[in-house]
This record gives C-alpha cells, structure tokens and sequence, in this order.
C-alpha cells in the first residue's frame, strides 16, 4: 500500500471538510496528540469534534499547505507543511481573534495495514 498516498488523501479530506471521506480513515481509538499546542485525544470521536468545530466556527479557513517534504517508512508517513487560516475567535496557543495563523508542523502519520490511520501526532 502506497501510505503516503493515504496521507495525501486524508489530508485532502480534511481541507475539504469531507466528514465522510475522513471519518472512515481514522480508527476509532486513535491515538492523536499536538504537541505544544496542549490537547490529544484518545479516540476518533474526541477528535472529529474539534476538527469540525475548528472547521465551523473558530478557523474555517484552515487547511493544510502542500507539503514541503514527505517521508515514508513502511507505514508511518512524516509530512512537514503550514497550517494556515484566520482565527474567528481568541485561540490560546494558536492566535488571537482575526489574526492569521501560519504555523509549520511536522505530522507523523501511523496507518495500520488497511490504511486506516492508528496514530497521529504534530510537532511545531
């Protein structure tokens, strides 16, 4: 399986908000942290709740860049890119209401054999 073209397509799903391409690609108990910005979860519902509040209310905006660079080894994909948008409301730890975020992570990427992402964490 071509794991790299997983990740394009989740992350495609996400900047889409296409609820019903990403839902199905995330495990029900995925293991998901951002570091430095304070907040993981431990299942995909946890997660999906943020990610469509983020979408509806507090950064409608946001969408991941195309990568900068991405590596692959076996089932693990390390993309690095921007997140981008404008901050709605006062985000502690991203922005501040109306101010443009820019921010450059490296998300490491863990997808089981199907291709259904296990583990998620983003560093910056």
């Amino acid at each position: 399986m071509d794991f790299a073209s997983v990740a394009d397509t989740l992350v495609a799903a996400y900047n889409e908000k296409d609820w019903d391409t990403l839902e199905p690609m995330i495990a029900p108990d995925l293991d998901f942290t951002h570091f430095n910005r304070n907040f993981a979860f431990e299942d995909r519902d946890g997660l999906m709740a943020i990610v469509k509040q983020f979408a509806a209310e507090f950064v409608p905006d946001r969408a991941f860049q195309p990568p900068e660079r991405v590596t692959s080894a076996g089932n693990v994909v390390i993309r690095e890119s921007y997140y981008t948008g404008t901050a709605q409301v006062e985000l502690p730890g991203f922005a501040a209401q109306g101010e443009q975020i820019n921010m450059k992570l490296c998300s490491v990427l863990r997808f089981n054999d199907d291709g259904v992402l296990v583990e998620w964490k983003d560093y910056g």
